[in-house]
Parts: C-alpha cells; structure tokens; sequence
C-alpha cells in the first residue's frame, strides 16, 4: 500500500527547504517588518544593501519594508489582489521581478506576506551595453576600393550626443586606416539642424585637417543648404552634389583614372 504523500513532509525541516530554494525569498510580518529571509536573498542584499547603508545583510532583519517603498507599493500590499507580480527599478541601478503574496496560517489567520525575487540585475549595466550597441549603429564607417578613403553614411537626426560620438569613432578610425580622404555622405539627412551640430561637423573637418586627412561633404539636399543658409551657418569643407561626384574628386586629386576593361 502506497504511504500517504504528506508523509514526506513529517519531521520536515522548512527553513532548511526554503533556504535550498535558489530564488530569493524574504518573510515579511503583517506590519511589513522582515522576520526571515533565505540564502538567495541574503546573496541579493549583500549588493543590494550597500546602497540604504546596510553592508551585513543579517540587518535588514526588523527593518520595514516602507522604508525602502514608495506609495505605490505600500498601496499594493494593503490591497487585495494577491499574488502581485511586478517589475520594479531600485536605487536607479537594479531591476527585479517580484512576486508578492499572503501567508495564512492553519487557522487562516492572515499572518504576513512572502516577496520572491526573480531576475535581479544591474540594469544599469545593461543599459549601458544597449547604449553601447547603438552607438556602434549611429555612424556606420565604411572602407572603399580604395584604403586611404573612408565613407561615413549619416543617417537620420543629428544630434548634439551623436555628432561628439560620430567626431570620436571617425577619428579613430581614420588613424587606423590612415585614411587621407574621409567622405561624408548627408543623403540620408532630412531633419532640422542646427548650429551645435554644424560646430561639431566643422570640429570634426578641423581635426582632420590636422591629422593630414581632408572631409569631403556629399549629398547636401537643397533643404538642408537651404536651412544653413537661413541661419548663417558654415563648413570650410570641399562639397559635392552626389558620392559618385566625391569619390571622383577623390581620384583625380590622388592620380586615380577610371578606366574601361
């Protein structure tokens, strides 16, 4: 005859069970103090805890929850919808998944509640990588048929963040190609600029200059001359209507024919 199955559970130890459990769990009394909370958590704490000034997370036993909650949380914890399931953002560098729900006991007396973490981590630093990403995505540099002329297409909305971006990776890239041409190519522009953005698009044509390499702007549209012309901006820089006309200017300055086979 099989045992009942609650047998399993007699003489049971449940704190060593809940401290074998690899996600975070933190018991918290009905007046939301923390009474208990597991080896994952106290992992957790460990980093998170710095940042309230508690370095030993055995500290965080007695303190309430409302010191580390806003309004809305507190608001969640005094409804009635359990379990609650949130993401929440901690001391603008974490990010976690919690799950909130009620303890009873035997008699159904409402005694607590249980939060369980899930997928803490640094989204700082993930946001920093995403970031990271999308930079290398702002100004695509691109090689030619030829090593000493780089093509960099811009796209889109200049910005005052994405031109200092754009000003550090060109110049980077031209010293590791050494490039003596770089072509700009604005065909892909079609937004308002202004005058941070012409500053750092002639900053970056100086630059150049001084490293021995010369910025050639391509692809000017008529509404965005029209623009500079409007607000009295200038570059110092060679101009030409279309790429093919830059690249031949290109060419004949370094001695290059294009010839038919």
């Amino acid at each position: 005859m099989m045992p009942n199955k609650i047998d399993m559970f007699k003489d049971l130890n449940v704190l060593r069970l809940l401290d074998s459990i690899g996600e975070s769990l933190i018991f918290v009394d009905k007046n939301q103090y923390i009474r208990w909370m597991n080896g994952s958590a106290k992992e957790l704490l460990a980093k998170i805890g710095p940042y309230v000034k508690i370095h030993d997370p055995e500290d965080f036993i007695g303190e309430n929850l409302s010191t580390f909650h806003g309004p809305r949380q507190n608001g969640i914890l005094s409804g009635d919808t359990f379990p609650h399931t949130a993401h929440i953002k901690l001391f603008n560098r974490f990010s976690a998944k919690i799950v909130v729900d009620r303890i009873f006991s035997e008699t159904g007396e409402f005694t607590g509640y249980i939060l369980t973490w899930k997928d803490v981590s640094d989204y700082q630093q993930e946001l920093e990588v995403q970031q990271n990403m999308l930079k290398s995505l702002y100004t695509p540099i691109i090689g030619t048929a030829i090593d000493a002329v780089l093509l960099v297409a811009l796209t889109g909305l200049l910005t005052e963040e994405r031109m200092q971006y754009t000003k550090d990776a060109i110049l980077i890239a031209c010293a590791d190609k050494k490039a003596e041409y770089v072509i700009f190519d604005f065909t892909g522009i079609v937004d308002d600029i202004d005058e941070v953005v012409v500053f750092h698009l002639d900053q970056i044509a100086e630059a150049l200059r001084i490293m021995g390499s010369e910025a050639i702007f391509v692809g000017l549209n008529a509404q965005f001359v029209q623009q500079m012309i409007r607000k009295g901006l200038k570059v110092r820089v060679k101009t030409c209507q279309s790429f093919k006309q830059g690249i031949q200017y290109v060419w004949a300055k370094m001695g290059y024919k294009l010839v038919k086979i």
